[in-house]
């Protein structure tokens, strides 16, 4: 008991910076508990219990340490070093702020410029200074453990992490089912859930052939192209679709239009609706879609007449039906977001020409398709915790 009162005043007394007097009569005492001057103590403290093995006396500094200035990755590395050396260790002493201690590590070994991010991130790294005497001598600590049987994979992770062996243990927890079972595994992917299945913003351009069938081929195949927006969620998509589809009709046709027959070739399409995506089949980069659709599905008969100034005659003259639509989409992923990609559609409609040509058929529609998910503060928060999709 003594040993540690001496311990902790000791602590205590590193932080008292001095006296000062600001006039004859007067003595001020500046007590200044910089964790800076706290951090830098209790590592050579720690270091020298170490080097007499007086663990005890190690582990009570770092509480000491920890209860001035909080947690820190430098204390919690320590901590789970002493305990593999000490068979005490259990996954038990952290909690899921494990993870962002690992990356906190990771980013300190693998900046190549330590002392700018230091002295700008002093207490983010727990003021303990970049490849210093603290981090060499962790790193020994973790040296001498490898040389250790271990039954644990945990406790082989840390020694092969902290040894500066293993590079990258967030990608060993994630793709090593050595893992599985870990409490590890179950933190890291608490945070990657909060985060991966989050909605992402979907886009696409695309341009393809039109082909009508049946009675409705007299109208001929058409270019159409157009766009989406809508939302990924998991592994449903949600879209608006347009598309417009151009050049005349391949063979003249008849409508009513204010009671009178007319005949023309004139053409003009649109399709407006809520397209539906489901993906089926995943490989590498490429991803295999079931796709539906429902919409409003027409084109239009009139060429509008701009050649003088009576509104009358231009009127259009819509021949409409509800499109119904079902196909298959294939995706090429170049980014993780970006793609080119093909759809087909196959459209079940029936346009409403009363008194004029019969279009009874259904089309087919043929894409090329580029486009793109996005959700910038979900990759961004999936990037700094070092997701593998």
């Amino acid at each position: 008991m003594m040993k540690r009162l001496f311990i902790g005043v000791l602590i205590i007394l590193s932080t008292i910076s001095a006296f000062t007097q600001e006039d004859p009569d007067s003595l001020f005492l500046v007590e200044t508990f910089s964790c800076e001057d706290v951090a830098f103590d209790a590592a050579n403290l720690i270091m020298y219990f170490d080097a007499i093995q007086d663990y005890d006396s190690a582990s009570f500094i770092l509480d000491n340490w920890q209860d001035v200035c909080g947690q820190s990755e430098p204390i919690l590395r320590a901590r789970i070093l002493f305990a593999i050396h000490n068979n005490t260790f259990s996954e038990e002493m952290y909690d899921s702020t494990i993870i962002d201690h690992m990356l906190n590590y990771m980013m300190r070994m693998d900046t190549l410029s330590p002392s700018w991010l230091y002295n700008d991130y002093q207490d983010y790294f727990g003021n303990i200074p970049f490849r210093g005497e603290y981090d060499f001598f962790t790193q020994s600590i973790a040296d001498e453990l490898l040389q250790e049987v271990f039954y644990d994979p945990a406790e082989l992770l840390f020694s092969e992490f902290y040894a500066n062996v293993l590079t990258d243990p967030i990608k060993a927890i994630q793709k090593d089912t050595v893992y599985a079972n870990t409490l590890l595994r179950e933190y890291y992917y608490q945070r990657v859930d909060k985060y991966r299945y989050k909605p992402d913003y979907h886009y696409s351009f695309f341009t393809g052939m039109w082909i009508p069938f049946d009675n409705a081929a007299l109208l001929g195949n058409h270019f159409n192209f157009g766009f989406q927006f809508g939302l990924r969620s998991k592994k449903m998509i949600y879209s608006l679709s347009i598309d417009a589809k151009v050049g005349k009709s391949k063979n003249e046709y008849t409508f009513m239009k204010d009671g009178y027959s007319e005949t023309t070739s004139t053409f003009l399409g649109i399709y407006f609706g809520v397209d539906i995506e489901r993906e089926l089949i995943a490989f590498g980069k490429n991803k295999i879609s079931m796709l539906a659709g429902l919409g409003y599905d027409g084109f239009d008969a009139v060429k509008v007449n701009t050649e003088d100034d009576n509104p009358d005659n231009d009127k259009s003259h819509m021949i409409s039906s509800l499109n119904t639509n079902f196909g298959l989409g294939y995706r090429h992923f170049f980014t993780k977001g970006e793609y080119i990609g093909l759809q087909g559609k196959y459209n079940v409609v029936n346009y409403s020409n009363p008194g004029g040509t019969n279009f009874s058929g259904n089309t087919l529609t043929v894409s090329l398709i580029v486009g793109g998910f996005f959700n910038e503060k979900k990759s961004n928060a999936l990037n700094q915790l070092r997701y593998i999709e």
